[in-house]
């Protein structure tokens, strides 16, 4: 009980007083890195890449986000859908820092017959980003994150993939 309550009070402690900001953000990254039975079953690493799209609503640095999001694995493509909460920590100028935490529910490719055909598990991520204001755009950031995501695909077969992100988030 004791930990939930600093846990309440250190998030609800970041949120400052201000209107819902929403915002698009959309990125693309390297080959993902496979672990665990997962590495197993696509026989090494994943390859083709990867790409997230996240839709966003926040009140100061608390945001909460869904995102979409594809990489490569074995010879095909495996499917993300997730609903994370965002915080933003302001470092200097426009520059931040932020983590991101969450719960995804994945599709993987035909290639892995040994494993099921859905995932479920936990994402984290680390990342820094630069805030601007653009006058088209209005308020919009630059970011790269490294992300880690732990699947359970049942039948007692776990793992996960890591990948790293960069992209352009625009201000609705």
């Amino acid at each position: 009980m004791v930990r939930l309550g600093i846990c309440l009070t250190v998030v609800l402690g970041s949120v400052s007083v201000a209107s819902a900001e929403s915002y698009v953000s959309l990125g693309f990254g390297g080959d993902p890195a496979l672990h665990g039975d997962m590495r197993m079953a696509a026989s090494g690493e994943g390859d083709g890449g990867n790409g997230r799209l996240a839709l966003g609503v926040g009140a100061g640095r608390l945001s909460v986000e869904g995102s979409l999001s594809r990489f490569g694995l074995a010879g095909s493509t495996a499917t993300a859908a997730g609903a994370h909460l965002r915080l933003r920590f302001p470092i200097e100028g426009g520059f931040g820092a932020f983590g991101r935490v969450g719960l995804e529910r994945v599709w993987l490719g035909s290639d892995l017959p040994s494993m099921s055909s859905t995932a479920d598990g936990i994402v984290g991520g680390l990342g820094l980003e630069y805030r601007l204001s653009a006058p088209l755009l209005g308020e919009a950031g630059i970011w790269a994150e490294v992300s880690d995501d732990r699947l359970d695909t049942g039948g007692g077969h776990t793992g996960g993939v890591r990948l790293w992100t960069a992209g352009l988030t625009v201000g609705l």
